[in-house]
């Protein structure tokens, strides 16, 4: 099963174990609790070989996509990744996954051309780097031969059978018109699923990010999942796919030092259960009105 098959909106675990048993156990617990789809990155993994793709992939039958970061996003994870990989070799590790049956892949827009961000890469470092008024969002590119490749990827990842998410963790806070533009990125290079993560300091912020779903859901773009760093993503993140996100991220459980901003899978499934998460906008149908 692909990305592509689910029921919209659904939720996503991201997994952050180290061991493929690990792994799995947490992919069952998650499954249990209501996700529907999981995010594998493959350095915490080891880069699992065929067999260990196969373990991983028959423990569910929801869809699992690949990722592989830079090594310095792995320090918002807390994890000791030492691995350095350039991304020619980022994107060749992630066309073998789906290639040995991970159901798709993620990877950014500003591959082949990486344009920086802040400092260090805690959360501290990185609202201080969203309240740099001159910061420009971090993990785009728009230089021809870079996107070039990107859409090479795009179409070997389609050809091996996987969807593509295409990504940018911005590291600032975006306005609609920032958010929109990401989208149209993703969606002219071929992608199947845009996801864009912004900085939210505070709920004026966080308030503009709900008003760019609904910019958002007004376009011609391909679904998409809009998130924000920050603390008041803890209120924003649930209630997202009630503005158009196509998918949630949450986890089975918290963890010293991990993302506390994350719902709980359960308690994700339980607002999607209980609340009318319909939006006044047909999601990603050209701003069509429901009746």
């Amino acid at each position: 099963m692909r990305l592509s098959d689910l029921e919209q909106p659904f939720i996503v675990t991201s997994l952050a174990e180290t061991t493929i048993e690990e792994t799995v156990a947490t992919i069952k617990q998650a499954e249990y609790d209501g996700a529907r789809a999981f995010e594998v990155h493959l350095p915490l993994v080891s880069f699992p070989d065929r067999e260990d793709v196969e373990r991983l992939t028959t423990s569910t039958a929801a869809p699992m996509y690949a990722t592989c970061r830079r090594e310095h996003f792995y320090d918002l994870l807390g994890a000791d990744v030492p691995v350095e990989l350039t991304d020619d070799q980022r994107t060749e590790a992630l066309v073998d996954a789906v290639e040995a049956g991970f159901d798709g892949a993620d990877f950014e827009l500003d591959t082949f051309d990486p344009t920086g961000g802040p400092e260090a890469f805690t959360e501290a470092a990185i609202t201080a780097h969203a309240a740099d008024p001159d910061a420009e969002p971090a993990q785009i590119t728009d230089d021809a031969d870079a996107v070039a490749r990107q859409r090479e990827v795009v179409d070997r990842v389609h050809d091996a059978g996987g969807d593509v998410m295409l990504s940018a963790h911005t590291y600032t806070h975006l306005t609609p018109e920032d958010a929109l533009g990401i989208a149209e990125r993703a969606t002219d290079r071929g992608a199947d699923f845009a996801k864009i993560v912004g900085v939210d300091r505070d709920m004026d912020e966080a308030l503009e990010t709900l008003r760019a779903h609904l910019r958002l859901n007004e376009a011609d773009v391909v679904p998409y999942g809009l998130m924000a760093i920050g603390d008041p993503s803890r209120i924003v993140r649930p209630i997202a796919p009630m503005f158009g996100s196509a998918w949630v991220f949450a986890q089975p459980e918290l963890t010293p030092g991990g993302f506390h901003s994350w719902p709980l899978v359960e308690n994700a499934r339980e607002v999607l259960r209980r609340v009318d998460w319909r939006t006044a906008y047909t999601p990603h149908e050209s701003g069509t009105r429901r009746p």
